[in-house]
């Protein structure tokens, strides 16, 4: 199959890569062909410090000399929507599921250095229901990796997983027992529209309930790695490790998508303190089920 790789030294511009995802026909996918060998290059990028500050203003997050540990997946945004995009690519994104992330942060990064984000596709695994693939993003400064990331989607449908399911399976996060809440905070009304403005994620199902309910949710939703990082700061997971001995250590952040957070709910932290605080679960109002299960460990 034809390798592509796509290069950019700004910003990758994402109305293009909005259209295609609207509108560009899909030739389906193969199991014997597999994804397409898509890899995307973003050179001597940089944080923007308008849309940084942005990021911890809408997110209530402080703001200091290092970029926050899921930052680097916002920048790495535009990069990602070009590469599932593209005409080569076998199916609409609008039908795939943000499933999972393992994160892992080597080195702090600071607000102004310069980075390249290279991103290529990577495995897929047949299931009964679907298929998930993966996607990785490495973050290298002065040649050196500092980030790097594992993303997995799902797409429902039949790949012929439920005849033969493939062997290997994708990491899980089991919902914690006995947890207790530890923090709860309001998803504002127009948190899709403010964290799709940082993040260049203008997926219909976070802009408009009306939109949203075509998708089969009752409401529109906030965008889960907007959550996450309100999460992360609610839990005292990175404070309680960057003040413990082990700071020198790499940050592992791992993150299941199990459900939504509806925008105007309450997102809820539960933790079990006796046990781990750095393993969290995120609830959405009275569902009694977790939409969001995360881990942050030192590795």
């Amino acid at each position: 199959m034809t390798d592509v790789q796509l290069t950019y030294d700004q910003k990758p511009g994402l109305a293009t890569a909005m259209v295609k995802a609207l509108l560009l026909p899909r030739k389906g996918f193969n199991r014997h062909k597999g994804l397409p060998d898509i890899r995307g290059s973003w050179v001597v990028a940089k944080a923007d410090p308008a849309a940084l500050k942005n990021y911890h203003e809408v997110l209530g997050l402080s703001q200091g000399e290092y970029l926050p540990i899921l930052y680097p997946h916002v920048l790495a945004g535009g990069l990602h929507m070009n590469m599932l995009t593209h005409k080569l690519f076998p199916f609409g994104l609008l039908g795939a599921v943000h499933l999972k992330n393992r994160i892992t942060q080597h080195t702090p990064i600071k607000n102004t250095q310069v980075m390249d984000i290279h991103s290529a596709m990577g495995e897929f695994r047949l299931l009964p229901k679907g298929l998930e693939f993966d996607f990785s993003t490495h973050v290298m400064v002065e040649g050196e990796k500092v980030w790097e990331e594992v993303s997995t989607y799902f797409m429902a449908g039949k790949f012929g997983g439920k005849e033969n399911p493939s062997k290997e399976t994708s990491f899980e996060l089991a919902t914690l027992e006995d947890a207790e809440e530890g923090a709860s905070w309001p998803v504002p009304k127009n948190r899709g529209k403010q964290y799709a403005k940082i993040s260049g994620d203008y997926n219909p199902i976070h802009m408009s309930a009306t939109l949203a309910k075509l998708f089969g949710l009752k409401r529109d939703i906030a965008h889960g790695f907007g959550i996450v990082a309100e999460a992360i700061h609610y839990s005292g997971a990175l404070v309680e490790i960057e003040n413990s001995d082990l700071n020198h250590k790499k940050i592992q952040v791992d993150v299941v998508f199990k459900g939504p957070v509806f925008l105007e709910s309450q997102a809820i932290l539960k933790q079990n303190k006796l046990q781990d605080n750095n393993r969290f679960d995120i609830y959405c109002g009275d569902n009694p089920k977790p939409s969001i299960c995360c881990a942050v460990i030192a590795i």
